[in-house]
């Protein structure tokens, strides 16, 4: 028997395994099936199509992995990952996902091949730890036996890192009494048609059948928003500006931040929430190309 409470997943990138602490996981793959008319002048009577799988969608995934007060990037590796390109391609890796703690010999656990990141959305709140919510997609997902990894500096028992230090600078003002922070980071991938006609007549199952294999990078977006309380200093309401940095920091406190972006240039447009407390909102993004994004993060 197989229960999520016991899951354990585990990051395999450049030789090297990453145990992650995750607080949520889901992943699944389709496969393409096509109808097929069977109807002809002999068979009229053929009114239901036939089926053609011969094909692979990528597979899918979505994972929310806590922040750590920690020096190393050994927690924060897919958030690396996400960042980090080179030319018009992300690097990738494979995802095992443990989900029992049975030692018998037929325990068996899940593997996701060729991941690659997509998104990475950072959840920002002073109730709450600071986590980034993933979403990727893999090449092929298949039921592996059970294998133990040498996972190096994992870390047992983490200093969570929560957001109770707050610091947003918009065009060297810092704003004072933000409510609402989001960031989201999104690289958008299209995988590389490889299904060809031969392949196609030779599939007979799951195991032959034509699975996608490489993708390239056609754009990437970095954006947020930020909502404060409407003061009697208020400068920038219902305006714009373009070619200005943006400033976030986070984390436990000023002198111990867990995550810092310093993105420039940027452009935002601003508008006001008319409720019992009047707000604003800044909806901005991120108009340069920098060559590596991950560059100007830290955490």
């Amino acid at each position: 028997m197989q229960f999520f409470r016991d899951i354990d997943v585990y990051m395999h990138y450049d030789s090297s395994y990453y145990k992650l602490h995750v607080m949520d996981i889901s992943f699944n793959q389709t496969f393409k099936q096509q109808g097929s008319k069977q109807k002809t002048l002999h068979d009229t009577a053929a009114l239901i199509e036939a089926s053609e799988i011969n094909e692979a969608n990528p597979a899918k995934f979505d994972m929310q992995i806590l922040m750590l007060d920690e020096s190393s990037r050994y927690q924060h590796k897919p958030l690396e990952l996400l960042l980090t390109n080179s030319g018009d391609t992300l690097q990738t890796f494979d995802l095992y996902i443990d989900p029992s703690t049975a030692s018998d010999s037929s325990r068996k656990m899940y593997k996701l091949s060729t991941c690659v990141l997509e998104s990475g959305a950072f959840e920002i709140s002073r109730q709450e730890a600071l986590t980034i919510s993933f979403s990727g997609s893999a090449s092929k997902m298949e039921r592996i036996n059970y294998s133990s990894f040498s996972i190096g500096s994992y870390d047992s028992t983490p200093a969570y890192s929560f957001p109770r230090a707050t610091t947003v600078t918009v065009d060297s003002t810092v704003l004072e009494n933000v409510i609402g922070l989001t960031l989201e980071v999104q690289n958008k991938i299209t995988w590389t048609k490889n299904n060809t006609v031969h392949s196609s007549l030779s599939a007979t199952s799951a195991t032959n059948s034509t699975y996608p294999t490489s993708f390239v990078l056609t754009g990437r977006e970095v954006a947020g928003n930020i909502t404060t309380y409407i003061g009697s200093q208020a400068s920038d309401l219902q305006t714009w500006k373009e070619n200005i940095a943006i400033s976030i920091k986070t984390g436990l406190a000023s002198n111990n931040y867990q995550l810092q972006a310093a993105l420039t240039p940027c452009s935002f447009t601003n508008r006001i929430n008319p409720s019992e407390v009047f707000s604003q909102a800044y909806d901005f993004r991120m108009i340069g190309s920098p060559t590596n994004l991950n560059s100007l993060f830290t955490y």
